[in-house]
């Protein structure tokens, strides 16, 4: 299988929320250097002090303004460290889906032939999916997922079980991404598109969808109308679901339409970064 790369945009947000995690350490460890100076200050205000005020604990108005420091301090490293917390939470899950997305690729280009074609990073009108794979058998567009939860779909509700190490489910949410979309209507928005592309410049191929957990721990839940060809949690599932809803293609047909996939993202990738 080739692996033809349209754009990174998951490299790229894991390079940015890792600026953005060595700039939040910076700040954090300035606010802690702020806080133990205003400690150190508050220390000098209480020695300073005369002698009778120490033994009967009045406190002076340096002292107060000393405290006010260090409670000022204190709280800015709370929230630094908070801030730091979730962006370091962010880069873990943005690593995961690139681990997610790479594993899925070495499974299948170590069984599909040269034939197939694999296009990451695909952008159009309705949205970025990871992967379109263009082979003899059909046009798939593959939206992939790694994390440890029990996936649940039913129609346009999904919504997901965390897991932990142990198979139990510890907390739930709805699985959609930045902009609410089921992670099945996200998948399925960018296919219209390429669907309605592909049949304008003469292919009206059948583009079909799956959405891949790729967490080795990864479970389906209840399903029913999910929206998409295929809800799966291992490659092999996808080489069978090609199998079984194969569409072939007719001789050139492969070629014509990966060009076709690669003009349009680059379209859309000059359209999204015009200036407005």
């Amino acid at each position: 299988m080739q692996v033809i790369v349209l754009s990174d945009h998951g490299g790229h947000q894991l390079q940015q929320t890792q600026r953005q995690l060595r700039a939040a350490g910076t700040n954090l460890n300035a606010w802690h250097g702020a806080y133990r100076t205003a400690w150190a200050d508050l220390q000098s205000v209480k020695h300073a002090k005369p002698l009778w005020k120490r033994l009967l604990s009045v406190s002076t108005a340096e002292e107060r303004q000393a405290h006010a420091r260090v409670h000022g301090a204190w709280q800015e490293v709370l929230r630094a460290g908070a801030g730091s917390e979730g962006i370091k939470q962010r880069a873990k899950q943005q690593a995961a889906g690139i681990s997610g997305e790479e594993i899925l690729t070495w499974a299948l280009s170590s069984v599909l032939p040269d034939e197939w074609v694999m296009l990451r990073g695909y952008r159009n009108r309705g949205g970025e999916t990871d992967h379109v794979l263009v082979g003899p058998q059909g046009v798939w567009a593959v939206e992939v997922k790694r994390r440890r939860v029990r996936l649940h779909a039913v129609a346009d509700q999904w919504w997901f079980e965390k897991l932990d190490a142990r198979g139990r489910s510890v907390e739930t949410g709805h699985a959609v991404d930045g902009g609410g979309r089921t992670w099945g209507r996200q998948v399925a928005e960018v296919t219209e598109g390429l669907s309605a592309w592909l049949t304008r410049n003469g292919h009206a191929v059948p583009v079909h969808t799956a959405v891949m957990l790729m967490h080795e721990q990864a479970q389906l839940g209840r399903s029913h109308r999910a929206g998409v060809d295929l809800l799966a949690t291992h490659p092999t599932d996808l080489l069978q679901a090609i199998a079984d809803h194969a569409s072939p293609l007719a001789p050139g047909a492969c070629e014509q339409i990966v060009a076709l996939i690669r003009r349009d993202h680059q379209y859309h990738e000059r359209r999204r970064r015009r200036p407005r």
